[in-house]
């Protein structure tokens, strides 16, 4: 698990870094107008409909059902893969297809707030990036098929791949004139992936086509696999439906925030994509054949090295939302008005961040348990808590609501994976030391003075949040053995 945690996380952080690249560029060249809020819609459009296919809900049952049919038949699993495989090349062509010629109604129904200009501009990118789909769906399942074989290479590369293309993208764009190029970004990056995730994967062996292909056979593995799908047959609705919801909302608070809202999950999900993704998707495989008290004693272990690093990152976010929007993105053409309405979202965002980061690694502890039905009931709670406080407040609190969806989400998911996993007292009885550092932060910062230069004032605050964080781990026992057994378990006798 160790090797497979490594390379999704350095996969990730080079995708990250150039990510940041690709936000800050186009913060500086679009900001949170018209271009960039068309191709946000764009996006959406595209990836609401795929995502019903790639989501973490069929990755999440395809691993382990693969995992299991290979301990019995090398056969049965790459009949369950070729199945898949026909069915995904079927759809990724009605897809396609469907989305080209229904972009404009599509579009309207995703952003009812864009005035008929940018609606357009929407329509015609998502025309371009639905050439895409495809390759995208594609290099999607091929992607669970490494997962499956403890290849995560691919999947630490992908994000990558879409970065370098959004990047080129967003540069011909501006240089060109013509947003379009923004959704040729898209898609040219998808088709050079798929391209390359093939041969990687026919190199390695996996691409091999059964040797007995018999419908009996065909049809006992795809019923297997539905029985460990069907729990979880709803929840891409529900997650493609709440992301639709918010780009709606977004779009009815007004322009800026369809963009504001990506550009402060970009910052808030780094945290996600270092620390939850690389554990749950390696624990994915690893979890799946421990016995349930087995695989709680190692969550339960788990869980306060990733306190330890989601609770400060949260707390500095709650703190310094708009120092940190500020640095990152205030240059160009994203103005204050921007940088104040992505810091509301951020701000919004971090009170439930430090939830969402753990209870996403539970969500896949479950999945690797086969507990799905659990899954659906907990994902469908925390995702209608994020969509009421979206309808609800929007009109209220203008963009802060979408931060607060967010976090309401990850606060209710965290408490429903510690409710099905029984994971409470282990997780209060090592936590509670967190919360009451994470107040003292909070009223020192308070105390503190604000400099007038936005780089002066964020490097004070990561210094104090440094220095804060370091002493509590040196001068607190049970918070230093945590740290000392994370980086050596040799050692942890010695503190």
């Amino acid at each position: 698990m160790r090797k497979s945690v490594i390379q999704i996380f350095s996969g990730n952080l080079f995708s990250k870094l150039l990510g940041l690249g690709r936000e800050v560029l186009t913060a500086a060249l679009f900001g949170t107008g018209q271009t960039i809020g068309s191709y946000r819609v764009a996006q959406t459009g595209t990836l609401v409909p795929v995502n019903f296919f790639t989501s973490d809900s069929l990755n999440s049952a395809f691993v382990p059902q693969y995992k299991l049919l290979k301990a019995v038949s090398q056969e049965s699993a790459q009949t369950l893969f070729w199945s898949l495989a026909i069915l995904f090349g079927f759809l990724s062509a009605l897809l396609s297809v469907g989305l080209w010629l229904l972009a404009e109604p599509w579009v309207g129904l995703l952003a009812p707030g864009l005035d008929l200009e940018t609606s357009a501009l929407a329509t015609g990118m998502l025309r371009i990036m639905s050439i895409g789909v495809p390759f995208y769906l594609i290099s999607a399942l091929l992607i669970f098929l490494g997962m499956a074989n403890d290849d995560f290479v691919p999947m630490a590369t992908r994000p990558s791949v879409q970065n370098i293309g959004l990047i080129a993208g967003a540069i011909l764009a501006f240089s060109l004139k013509n947003a379009v190029f923004l959704a040729w970004g898209f898609t040219s990056s998808y088709v050079a992936f798929s391209v390359w995730v093939i041969v990687r994967v026919w190199r390695s062996g996996l691409l091999y086509w059964p040797k007995k292909w018999v419908w009996p056979r065909v049809k006992e593995v795809l019923f297997s696999f539905w029985q460990t799908l069907l729990p979880l047959l709803f929840l891409p609705f529900m997650l493609q439906g709440n992301i639709a919801v918010e780009r709606s909302v977004a779009s009815l608070i007004g322009l800026s925030a369809v963009s504001s809202i990506d550009y402060a999950k970009f910052v808030s999900e780094t945290l996600v994509l270092l620390v939850s993704a690389p554990l749950a998707f390696a624990g994915l495989g690893s979890w799946s054949g421990l016995a349930h008290d087995e695989m709680n004693k190692q969550l339960s272990k788990l869980s306060f090295p990733v306190l330890l690093i989601s609770i400060p990152v949260s707390s500095f976010l709650i703190v310094n939302s708009y120092t940190v929007v500020e640095a990152a993105y205030s240059r160009g053409a994203f103005d204050i008005a921007s940088v104040n309405v992505t810091g509301n979202i951020l701000l919004g965002i971090a009170i439930g961040l430090w939830a969402q980061v753990l209870g996403y690694v539970f969500i896949k502890a479950l999945n690797a348990q086969r507990r799905n039905g659990a899954v659906l009931r907990v994902m469908a709670v925390a995702l209608s808590a994020n969509v009421a406080c979206n309808l609800a407040l929007y009109s209220h609190l203008g963009a802060m609501t979408l931060g607060f969806g967010n976090a309401a989400y990850g606060l209710v998911l965290l408490g429903g994976t510690l409710t099905a996993l029984g994971l409470w007292r282990d997780v209060l009885e090592r936590g509670w030391i967190l919360a009451v550092a994470a107040i003292g932060y909070f009223l020192l910062n308070y105390m503190l003075p604000r400099p007038e230069s936005v780089w002066t004032e964020l490097s004070m605050a990561i210094a104090v949040a440094v220095i804060y964080w370091t002493l509590w781990v040196v001068l607190v026992p049970h918070i230093r053995q945590a740290v000392v057994e994370v980086i050596s378990p040799k050692l942890r006798k010695v503190t």
